[in-house]
């Protein structure tokens, strides 16, 4: 009886110890930083970007109107180059080391280099528009994307191509295969975030959205 009454004890000790360090660990465990403990029910979304700026109203209208400065550019340069042209052909009417003929080749010069650096500016701040056009319409898709996986619970949305590969175009094809995404099923919010960026759904950027579950994007 001593005997067993010793080895109950000595099995009460080491379930005592067990449990304690049991306790100890989950403490721990709660204290931890939510980031450092994968979420449960993670969902995933996913979104077609060149879709969006295809059919994004305002940015294809912000488009043409680049265009036609772009174009106003361009027939500027060309009425330049017309003027030296006429002054070239003006050079060929006196004789070559003239006063008349130096006088006039430095115009042509002085006036190719003009126009040369004002084509270099232009073009410059022509990009630079376009660049910065394409970088504030991909923040107000980032900020509608935001408020759409937020107020749905999504915490993770990829970027994916929704059109079918052209199976004539050898170059499509390749870019088809190197598509990071092969599957997905109702998990497509492109038409979601549209519609909250094109001024017909009624909804002007910066609103909440409709709460509304990711619906099948086929």
């Amino acid at each position: 009886m001593k005997l067993s009454r010793r080895n109950a004890t000595i099995v009460a000790s080491v379930l005592a110890c067990v449990l304690v360090t049991f306790l100890i660990a989950a403490q721990v465990a709660a204290q931890r930083p939510a980031s450092n403990r994968p979420a449960a029910g993670d969902r995933i979304a996913v979104i077609d970007i060149n879709h969006i700026f295809k059919h994004h109203e305002r940015f294809k209208a912000m488009v043409e109107a680049w265009k036609k400065d772009v174009k106003a550019a361009e027939d500027l340069v060309r009425t330049e180059r017309q003027k030296i042209d006429e002054f070239v052909k003006q050079l060929g009417r006196f004789k070559a080391g003239t006063p008349e003929y130096k006088g006039l080749e430095e115009d042509i010069a002085r006036n190719q280099a003009s126009l040369q650096a004002s084509m270099a500016l232009q073009k410059k701040d022509l990009m630079k528009r376009e660049a910065k056009m394409y970088l504030n319409v991909y923040r107000e898709i980032q900020e509608q994307v935001d408020y759409f996986a937020r107020t749905n619970g999504i915490t993770l949305v990829l970027r994916f191509n929704r059109a079918e590969i052209d199976e004539e175009d050898p170059r499509q094809i390749q870019q088809g295969l190197l598509r990071q995404v092969v599957f997905q099923d109702r998990i497509d919010i492109t038409m979601d975030i549209l519609k909250r960026l094109n001024p017909a759904s009624g909804q002007r950027i910066g609103t909440k959205p409709s709460g509304q579950a990711p619906q099948s994007r086929r």
